[in-house]
């Protein structure tokens, strides 16, 4: 086999002593020989007029019919496990590039940030200040201007009678 070294276990299957040897352990042959003798009582149970012949062989096609459901059970499993995984790559990838996009994001605003820095050094905004204030001024004194002219020009019109 793979360089284990073999055991040789002697068991009892439906009354039958046989000497079996194996590179599984003594315990897991002897509880493996244990549950197909349940099955073939299991088997005697329900039909008590079997012979032990064929109690053994319904015990088996009861054992290899478990096997093929478990089987197909196991490849439907691994079908499941393989399409998660793909999946999971998937959003793994996503996931990788949005981060990839965040850290490029991070730095776009840093850059942006430092030039917004540096033209705020560049333009010293008091000039603007004061450029905003005298333009206010201005302003206002026109609409006290216009509204003194308005009044003047409502004072000294006459009613029609």
């Amino acid at each position: 086999m793979d360089g284990k070294s073999k055991n040789k276990i002697k068991i009892e299957i439906a009354g039958t002593r046989f000497t079996v040897v194996s590179v599984e352990s003594e315990d897991y042959t002897r509880s493996i020989a244990d549950r197909l003798n349940a099955e073939i009582n299991a088997v005697r149970r329900a039909a008590p007029g079997l012979s032990a012949n064929s109690a053994v062989m319904l015990a088996a096609l009861n054992t290899c019919d478990n096997l093929a459901k478990s089987e197909e059970d196991a490849d439907r499993l691994r079908i499941q496990i393989k399409e998660y995984l793909n999946e999971a790559a998937k959003y793994r990838s996503a996931c990788e590039e949005a981060e990839r996009e965040n850290e490029k994001l991070k730095k776009d605003i840093e850059t942006l940030r430092k030039r917004l820095g540096e033209q705020s050094r560049i333009i010293d905004p008091s000039p603007l200040s004061a450029a905003v204030k005298a333009v206010r001024r201005s302003k206002t004194e026109e609409a006290e201007d216009e509204g003194s002219q308005t009044t003047a020009y409502f004072g000294s019109r006459k009613r029609k009678s």
